[in-house]
């Protein structure tokens, strides 16, 4: 088996690994706001929806505390 000349911690990999998560988010994050801008959703729709989703997300964390 041949070896890896780069060798990188587990804690290396692991910022290296949320960095590109923390990226992809932002890059679906902006691909959605143009979608649904190019789609004719003027900023405050967008808004609104952003509100909701959060409203969502906040009842799934309050859901999952309750466990």
């Amino acid at each position: 088996m041949p070896s890896n000349p780069v060798s990188i911690s587990s804690a290396e990999a692991s910022r290296t690994s949320a960095r590109d998560e923390s990226l992809a988010i932002r890059i679906i994050a902006r691909s959605f706001y143009k979608e649904l801008r190019s789609s004719g959703y003027t900023p405050k729709h967008v808004l609104a929806l952003s509100t909701e989703l959060i409203e969502l997300i906040t009842l799934d964390l309050r859901k999952a505390d309750a466990l």
